[in-house]
């Protein structure tokens, strides 16, 4: 099967880029789902706003306080991920199914398959409210904070489930969801002690364990997307293959900025 027969495009045409056909009918249905545009516009007015308007309309301004805002988005999204992660066991899920190839099925013929569906829909939607935090730094004039690892990691993130909701679409994908809400829900616990004063000699010392719960928890995905590129699995495999690649760049990311932030630092801070 070719490249195109892989990604469900086949006999593309300018036309189909804005009405890519979903693997299955009802994942179209959803909001934002029936074409790329929406998302893509969505992405470019995010970049614009965090490089361009953002950064110029605060450069004679006062930060924001926002400390409070932060809270309780922080609060949101622990409480987001819990209801995401509970749901998910739900309609079928098991952590047995971490690192292994999950039978596909039509949706309709899994016992909670629609409803899976209209969970994996809101994985996506939260995702996507992930990019305020990106806001959150321009507001408070925390330019630095808007790097390459934090952009690269919100925008392609929110585009591999945005693509392999389309064109996957398997209980798959449910042990990457959920992987992916268990470790943030440890995370905006994390910010959230954070931003209290005595907390805080707790929470620096865990900070560098935060880093190393995110990259066990990209080993692990890769593990599991491993597992859906055998040949004996029917996983789309172009949409494996593309979560395979970022993975990779997440690893070496998050790797590179653990070396830097925490062994660098400590090292130098030991020479003085």
């Amino acid at each position: 099967m070719d490249f195109f027969q892989q990604m469900n495009l086949t006999d593309f045409t300018i036309y189909d880029l804005f009405n890519v056909k979903g693997v299955e009918e009802h994942i179209d249905a959803y909001p934002l789902m029936a074409s790329p545009v929406p998302s893509s516009i969505m992405i470019a007015i995010y970049l614009y706003f965090i490089y361009k308007y953002g950064p110029r309309h605060m450069e004679y301004r006062k930060p924001y306080n926002l400390r409070w805002v932060i809270a309780a988005y922080n609060i949101f999204q622990v409480i987001a991920c819990g209801y995401l992660v509970s749901n998910y066991i739900k309609v079928g899920f098991q952590f047995s199914f971490i690192g292994r190839c999950t039978p596909k099925l039509p949706v309709t013929e899994y016992e909670h398959g629609l409803d899976a569906v209209y969970y994996g829909w809101l994985a996506m939607c939260l995702r996507m409210v992930e990019f305020i935090e990106t806001v959150f730094f321009v507001l408070r004039k925390k330019q630095n904070q808007v790097s390459a690892l934090h952009v690269y990691h919100h925008i392609s993130t929110f585009l591999i489930v945005w693509w392999s909701l389309k064109l996957s679409l398997s209980y798959q994908e449910m042990s990457i969801m959920v992987l992916n809400s268990i470790v943030h829900m440890i995370m905006y616990s994390y910010y959230f002690l954070s931003s209290f004063k005595p907390c805080q000699p707790f929470t620096s010392r865990i900070k560098p364990i935060i880093t190393i719960i995110q990259l066990a928890q990209l080993v692990t995905m890769l593990v599991h997307v491993y597992a859906a590129l055998q040949p004996s699995c029917a996983a789309n495999k172009t949409i494996y293959t593309l979560h395979a690649v970022n993975l990779v760049i997440l690893i070496s990311l998050f790797t590179n900025f653990y070396i830097q932030t925490y062994v660098r630092n400590a090292r130098k801070l030991k020479q003085k």
